[in-house]
């Protein structure tokens, strides 16, 4: 995981803060500069000369910095290459079944259509992807693509610096208080603090991108009451979610709630062995297996919850190390020199180094497919333990990506990408599915934004 600290020292921003938010108007407002809100103003810029985009931090880049920049599509160049079969109707299928029923059908349909293009408009505005494609934790396919740079860095500076020579004004330090729709389809009035100065934009359409409430406990407490919420990975507090209810847009799956099982408790040090589906085996401190690795995430959640206080691992050889980009491989150092992370030259040294019995591990391993088990020195093991990740519930949307009210209405001119939203993934996401989820409808998002300006 990249640190705060490391973020601020990127050059990704080309702008400074705003020191002060100031009554203005604007074609297209655009609230959260992640993905989804940067794909969003991006594309509206192609169509129309007054986008603004807001961000509550001083930074931007959302939890689209801190992800491991996994991005799904199906049969593409990619895929061919290394003669990997897969098409858009496979992925839909994989996507709907995850859902289990959940979500809006017709929502999915554009994701699984739409992935593709997306990947080819990423690349197009300066994302260079590796040749690799990857089966990571959850996603249940070999259609994972990633940049060739650290973890979301990539996206947030290739976007942002498109977005900045399109003419979008992004402003930082700048935080949606409310917002109310104006009468006669007139627009929005959006009221915003910057450094404890109040202001108003009014905006023809807003595009809604603000993330989800995974870092809110209060909220998950109110819709998740059963979870036994301790720590959270995502930036994601939900305010501009609650101000959207407040404001009558409908929501849906608000308990679909995605842990994952993160390597440490201590942030500073964030060791992520779990990411690489093949060649990676979940054990608990009596050596058992609990769970196939290659489940959902909802699956593995659930799994490592009702482990309850017993101590669980994850367990991986040198190969999948070294899949891991170089600043995950960093942090799995830092945490390993700081006694959070084992490494042994054999399995059963290490077995004894993190106090499990072997034979029974060993037991485990022989569940495992032979291709897919760790078995080239060094072995390393990381202490499991349940974050909260994801919200996979929010704003209902359409395929349009506009937004809904209480009677399943498009609202005009409201739109809204990313985690925010609910109809998207279900009850379970599927690995990878963020970064596609948050592109490709932030993208149509702001596409149909500065389309119905045009024709209202």
């Amino acid at each position: 995981m990249i640190k705060r600290r490391e973020i601020l020292a990127l050059p990704l921003l080309g702008f400074v803060p705003i020191a002060k938010a100031q009554n203005l108007h604007c074609g297209i407002l655009v609230v959260g500069a992640g993905g989804a809100g940067l794909a969003a103003a991006l594309e509206a810029s192609a169509y129309s000369d007054s986008v603004v985009l807001i961000e509550k931090e001083s930074f931007i880049g959302g939890d689209t910095l801190y992800s491991g920049g996994f991005f799904n599509a199906p049969d593409t160049e990619f895929q061919n290459r290394k003669g990997i079969k897969d098409s858009e109707e496979f992925y839909l299928q994989q996507i709907t079944k995850s859902a289990n029923g959940r979500g809006n059908p017709k929502v999915q349909a554009r994701l699984a259509k739409e992935a593709g293009n997306t990947l080819n408009w990423l690349r197009k505005n300066g994302v260079t992807f590796g040749d690799e494609i990857y089966q990571i934790y959850g996603s249940g396919y070999r259609r994972s693509h990633k940049p060739v740079t650290a973890l979301g860095s990539s996206y947030v500076q290739n976007l942002a610096a498109t977005c900045l020579k399109n003419g979008v004004s992004i402003r930082t330090s700048t935080k949606l208080e409310s917002f109310e729709v104006l009468p006669n389809q007139r627009g929005f009035r959006v009221s915003v603090s910057s450094n404890g100065v109040n202001s108003v934009i009014t905006s023809r359409a807003l595009i809604l991108c603000a993330g989800g409430f995974a870092n809110n406990r209060e909220l998950i407490r109110r819709y998740v009451p059963n979870l036994n919420f301790k720590y959270s990975d995502s930036r994601g507090t939900g305010e501009v979610l609650q101000k959207a209810i407040e404001a009558g847009v409908q929501v849906e799956n608000m308990d679909a709630v995605e842990c994952i099982p993160e390597g440490s408790i201590l942030s500073k040090y964030s060791a992520r062995l779990y990411a690489m589906a093949p060649g990676t085996v979940f054990i608990n401190e009596d050596g058992e297996r609990f769970v196939d690795e290659a489940a959902t995430r909802k699956t593995i959640s659930e799994a490592l919850i009702k482990q309850g206080v017993k101590r669980c691992w994850t367990i991986v050889d040198i190969r999948s190390v070294k899949r891991l980009d170089k600043s995950q491989q960093k942090n799995l150092y830092r945490a390993y020199f700081a006694g959070q992370v084992w490494k042994n030259d054999t399995l059963e040294a290490l077995c004894k180094d993190i106090n499990v019995p072997f034979e029974k591990v060993k037991a485990s391993f022989d569940q495992v497919d032979p291709t897919h088990r760790p078995s080239v020195a060094p072995y390393w093991a990381v202490r499991m333990y349940p974050w909260v990740h994801y919200t996979l519930g929010g704003i209902s949307i359409n395929e349009q990506a506009e937004c809904l009210n209480r009677f399943g209405i498009p609202i005009p001119g409201l739109y809204a990408a990313g985690q925010i939203t609910g109809s998207v993934h279900g009850e379970n996401r599927l690995g990878g599915n963020g970064l596609t989820d948050a592109f490709t409808f932030g993208r149509i998002a702001g596409k149909n934004a500065a389309k119905w300006i045009e024709e209202n």
